[in-house]
């Protein structure tokens, strides 16, 4: 088995259950991991594993175009737009954080989750 991440990723997106957060908008920072059942092994050829920068553009594009209430949501479109996308695949863990969540004075709200193929 392969692992795959994608640490850290930051997007500016419009999301949040208050208006103003769908106006102004936020940061938002994504971990993705998969875990995938073949490697590149020694052939060094790309079609032998997950594109990671399609991944990048893929959470991307949900993160960006659509405003979403709740971050589980995001994560919910972006597990089961990898699974279906990337037959490799046999796992994804998404871990979304929002940092300036209105809560107080924290670092951020995360939510993780994880999906397998079935």
């Amino acid at each position: 088995m392969l692992k795959i991440r994608i640490n850290n990723a930051r997007f500016y997106a419009y999301h949040g259950v208050l208006e103003y957060e769908k106006q102004y908008g936020n940061t938002f920072e994504a971990d993705i991991e998969m875990t995938c059942n073949q490697g590149p092994g020694m052939s060094d050829e790309i079609d032998r594993t997950v594109d990671y920068l399609s991944v990048y553009n893929l959470a991307g594009k949900i993160m960006t175009t659509s405003k979403y209430n709740l971050i589980e949501t995001i994560s919910e479109k972006i597990c089961d737009s990898i699974l279906s996308a990337y037959p490799a695949v046999e796992s994804v863990t998404v871990s979304i954080r929002k940092p300036n969540a209105p809560l107080g004075v924290i670092d951020s709200v995360e939510i993780i989750n994880r999906k397998d193929r079935r």
